[in-house]
């Protein structure tokens, strides 16, 4: 891959002649070589993967028609140095939530009272939590509310 600064080719994006591919890359203009397709067969593990890549890309192009959620990826991608909005959804797609804390306590009653705290690459949707007994039987259940400081 090389870098061009000529007058001719600033700006350009897309295959030349099926041998050279244009493309931008932190704000430059750069050329390399087409990819040649690969005359193996695709193993299980890559076709699964380009599968996931595609559910993303369909889950980015839903995400665009929210202007809301439109413009949090575009704050997370500059915030996050991203090279588009797309890539922060794209990213966010394959990030699952994670439990940061958890705390299970029952009060004077025998209430059970959980507190958990859940962070996600952008916002969490929604939280269902269920709390069980060794024997496997359901506690307590319910869904997550928002604290005071916006976050399930």
């Amino acid at each position: 891959m090389a870098k061009t600064k000529s007058l001719l080719t600033a700006g350009l994006r897309g295959t030349v002649g099926g041998t050279l591919v244009f493309r931008r890359l932190n704000g430059e203009t750069v050329v390399a070589a087409a990819p040649v397709p690969s005359s193996k067969k695709s193993s299980e593990g890559q076709v699964m993967q380009r599968e996931r890549f595609r559910l993303a890309s369909l889950y980015a192009k839903r995400a665009f028609n929210d202007p809301e959620l439109r413009v949090e990826y575009e704050l997370v991608a500059k915030v996050k140095k991203l090279p588009s909005a797309s890539a922060a959804a794209i990213a966010d797609y394959f990030r699952s939530p994670e439990i940061m804390n958890a705390k299970i306590s029952t009060d004077q009653s025998g209430i059970v009272i959980v507190e958990v705290v859940v962070v996600d690459y952008l916002r969490v949707k929604s939280v269902t939590i269920s709390v069980n007994a060794p024997d496997g039987s359901v506690l307590e259940s319910g869904n997550g509310v928002l604290g005071i400081d916006n976050q399930t």
